[in-house]
């Protein structure tokens, strides 16, 4: 009953942060979009980003790329509090003192290997995300298309920062999480299930943040496949970000990826 409870909450979650995830992933994108040749009108807000969305395909427009997160989510879930529990318990073992270290440790292990599963995952999302209907019929036209253009490795385009962001992500997750759910009910006296609201909401947030500049570079890597042009490495989108735009090219989009992150992980 728990796995039912806990599968349903998240794909509820999933789907209902869908649409932010969208403006996010096109905003980080948009110098892209701008310089592809059939690529959808970019924007410069999140608001006229996403009027751009609903102008492609009304609200169904913003729900592009979201079967195969759904699908997944209660497994990406199972993976990462399995592998988290498993190594806390061996550095339990090894006589880590319980507290920071050990749940930053236990989750950046999680989150390492969870990255396996979620690459090819994020790549079919952020391609259907970035090109209109019509473009790109569904996952399994993006995936025909990616393996045809770049073999089958090309399904984990942008998996080293995709590593990197989501083995720090998920370290800041647990740890953000524990300490969240402690003041909320020592220092605010909140109940059990108002200090998970809250310490879930807040962990959502941490993992984002954390890792926020990676999650984009890796964004542009996929996208850049199905807009087509010369294939960066992740540092040429590096040099190329921050000589547009500089530092603060590294945070565009944060806004709705912040506004997604608490009601989906709460």
């Amino acid at each position: 009953m728990d796995f039912v409870a806990g599968s349903i909450a998240g794909a509820t979650g999933q789907l209902v942060g869908h649409p932010l995830d969208s403006i996010k992933t096109r905003l980080q994108s948009e110098s892209l979009l701008a310089r592809g040749t059939n690529s959808p009108t970019t924007a410069t807000s999140a608001y006229k980003c996403a009027r751009n969305i609903y102008n492609e395909g009304g609200f169904r427009a913003f729900f592009r790329g979201l079967s195969l997160p759904l699908c997944s989510k209660s497994f990406e879930q199972c993976i990462a509090f399995g592998i988290q529990s498993a190594v806390d318990q061996l550095l339990e073992g090894m006589d880590v003192d319980e507290g920071t270290l050990r749940t930053g440790l236990s989750g950046m292990a999680a989150g390492s290997t969870t990255s396996l599963l979620l690459t090819p995952i994020y790549l079919v999302k952020v391609q259907l995300q970035v090109t209109p209907k019509g473009s790109l019929s569904g996952p399994i036209s993006v995936i025909k298309r990616t393996i045809n253009k770049l073999g089958f490795s090309g399904l984990y385009t942008g998996a080293v920062p995709i590593f990197i962001g989501t083995s720090i992500g998920y370290g800041c997750r647990f740890m953000a999480y524990d300490k969240a759910t402690n003041i909320a009910e020592q220092s605010f006296g909140f109940g059990r299930i108002g200090s998970v609201i809250v310490g879930g909401g807040m962990a959502g947030m941490a993992t984002w943040a954390s890792h926020y500049p990676l999650d984009l570079v890796s964004s542009r890597m996929e996208a850049s496949v199905a807009l087509g042009g010369r294939q960066l490495t992740m540092t040429e989108h590096v040099k190329e970000i921050f000589a547009q735009s500089g530092v603060r090219g590294f945070f565009r989009g944060i806004g709705p990826c912040l506004l997604r992150a608490f009601p989906v992980n709460s």
